[in-house]
């Protein structure tokens, strides 16, 4: 099985925008992966296609330009090449910003792009799709001219969104099993406002995006040898029993324990930069 797999974080003045952008080349031969329940992602496809097929079974081939809503469940994807898919792996804040869609009712699907950029959007990345297919630009080049698209996002949050999302994802980043309460008591709205926002930006309450992160940070650990055994212990910790963590990480993506060791398309898609605040917590403070 022929892939590359390459992660970049975005710029500062696009941080608020997008968690990372991804690069991914492979060969003729087809592959096979499981995707991580992700967050919505813009997607240029300079060559190749990708047919995902989502929890509920159902399945969706994918060219050109187009954006998947986020995953609340691991999808599994078919890449047909020789493959160059190009993403940005965007913020749950950036995807009312650029959608206006929530993501309890939208989710896990593709969305043709023509339904949420402008025609100038979509006609600007499809030629940069071009261009980096004649080999004028780079992929580099083309995460550039995304990050763009989505910073001109047209909606704008509202005041208590955005203190409500902040709050959910300081929670997040604060600990491996962070006390519901504790976020109760960081904001100046009701415990049912908290889960209705939360809902709208992570598609389900805080105690499940809490369940979910969890999972998706030990798989991170087992999937990256560089990550500490003290993570790695104090991670595992917070499961009842192996039989939590595997149904967990099988859920949120598609994978066992044992199969994350393995060096796969995956290990890529895995890194704590690309996950926000899921990751935030396996990542050393800089500076």
């Amino acid at each position: 099985m022929q892939f590359d797999a390459r992660m970049m974080l975005p710029s500062a003045d696009r941080a608020e925008f997008v968690h990372t952008y991804y690069i991914i080349e492979t060969g003729s031969e087809p592959v096979t992966e499981s995707i991580p329940a992700y967050s919505a992602q813009l997607i240029v496809m300079v060559r190749g296609q990708l047919t995902f097929t989502f929890a509920d079974g159902h399945s969706a081939p994918a060219s050109g330009v187009f954006i998947k809503a986020p995953q609340l469940r691991a999808a599994q994807c078919v890449l047909e090449g020789p493959l160059l898919e190009i993403g940005a792996s965007l913020t749950h804040a950036a995807w009312q910003r650029l959608a206006n869609l929530p993501a309890d009712t939208v989710h896990d699907r593709l969305i043709p792009a023509a339904v949420i950029l402008s025609p100038e959007q979509l006609g600007r990345l499809e030629a940069a799709a071009e261009a980096c297919r004649a080999g004028r630009i780079t992929p580099e080049d083309v995460c550039t001219a995304m990050g763009d698209v989505i910073a001109a996002a047209p909606f704008a949050l509202s005041e208590d969104h955005a203190a409500v999302v902040g709050a959910i994802q300081r929670w997040l980043a604060s600990g491996f099993d962070p006390a519901l309460a504790d976020l109760y008591a960081s904001v100046d709205v009701s415990e049912r406002q908290v889960q209705r926002i939360c809902r709208r930006f992570f598609g389900v309450p805080p105690a499940q995006v809490l369940k979910r992160f969890r999972a998706l940070r030990a798989a991170m650990v087992l999937s990256q040898p560089g990550l500490s055994q003290e993570l790695h212990d104090e991670l595992m910790a917070t499961y009842f029993d192996q039989a939590h963590l595997i149904h967990d990480i099988r859920r949120y993506t598609g994978r066992t324990p044992t199969q994350l060791r393995q060096r796969s398309l995956m290990t890529g898609l895995l890194q704590p930069a690309g996950h926000g605040a899921a990751g935030a917590v396996l990542t050393p403070p800089t500076g």
